[in-house]
């Protein structure tokens, strides 16, 4: 006889943080569509990260790395490809002759100039449709999970069970969906 398996999640509420994945990867489907029809070729949504923190007059490899929590092997990659594709370039920094500043290029800001707009009309959208109130209670609520820390979930959790409340009471399972 072959045992039956099933999902152990099935009975609990839909993970929100499959929720919010699948709803940054659905904005970052638009944003390198937006990309590709604007003829940006081999820029993509991941490359975000370095296109939010760079100053317009540029900022050391590093630096960037440190802004985006990312290492810095990982940044320079980002940043020679983006280098070879034209979107950014690398330049001695003037107050340090032994320092380069990685700035954006003409394509680069343009990447960023579609970006924003994307975003625009995803923010209005939204406002539109959940309202502009639940909207910023929305970010503050997502801006209190970005830092928190997991020792924070595990209290949490504690204090819950030995209060005797249920993590799935009134909502909607995987079983439901």
């Amino acid at each position: 006889m072959v045992k039956d398996f099933t999902n152990p999640l099935r009975e609990r509420p839909l993970p929100l943080g499959s929720l919010l994945s699948s709803t940054a990867q659905h904005l970052l489907g638009g944003l390198d569509d937006a990309l590709a029809r604007a003829g940006l070729a081999g820029i993509r949504s991941a490359h975000a990260p370095l296109f939010l923190v760079i100053d317009p007059e540029g900022t050391r490899s590093s630096e960037l790395a440190r802004r985006t929590s990312m290492t810095k092997q990982a940044m320079g990659e980002q940043v020679r490809h983006l280098e070879k594709l034209g979107y950014v370039e690398v330049v001695p920094d003037p107050t340090d002759g032994r320092a380069r500043l990685v700035r954006l290029t003409d394509s680069g800001r343009q990447g960023v100039e579609i970006a924003e707009s994307v975003i625009t009309r995803f923010d209005a959208w939204l406002d539109d449709r959940l309202g502009a109130e639940t909207v910023a209670e929305l970010r503050a609520t997502l801006g209190q999970i970005l830092v928190s820390e997991p020792a924070e979930w595990d209290a949490a959790s504690a204090r819950n069970e030995a209060a005797g409340e249920s993590p799935t009471e009134g909502k909607q399972t995987l079983g439901d969906a």
